[in-house]
């Protein structure tokens, strides 16, 4: 091997080190309320209850987080998936409504322990 050809790979190990090491490296934030819509992208707390309202083409979008977990309780689109889906709690969790071009995730915390991640699946 030729001496560039070591440098490049020292160089790749070093780089997938780092990588595996940021996205393997549990992280202790504060879980938070993701809110991306038309107007652009809001955190909020999750251990703060409040009502959010996410304005879309179709019209308003009523969030509500509550006791650590966030869930939408009105929307003006017309199949109403986004309020099946429930209340979500973790980290990695969301709910969105497509028509309405609402997105709302919990970012931040590490994933609990055991459960099922997108490795999984």
């Amino acid at each position: 091997m030729k001496p560039l050809d070591w440098f490049f790979l020292v160089a790749s190990l070093v780089l997938t080190v780092t990588t595996a090491g940021m996205v393997f490296v549990p992280t202790d934030a504060p879980l938070q309320v993701q809110l991306e819509d038309p107007e652009g992208t809001f955190v909020f707390p999750l251990d703060q209850d409040r009502v959010l309202e996410a304005k879309g083409p179709l019209g308003v979008t009523t969030i509500h987080i509550v006791r650590g977990g966030v869930f939408v309780s009105d929307s003006p689109c017309t199949n109403k998936i986004c309020i099946e889906m429930g209340t979500i709690h973790t980290a990695g969790q969301f709910v969105a409504c497509l028509p309405n071009r609402i997105f709302v995730r919990i970012v931040g915390g590490t994933a609990a322990s055991g459960a099922p991640d997108a490795t999984a699946w």
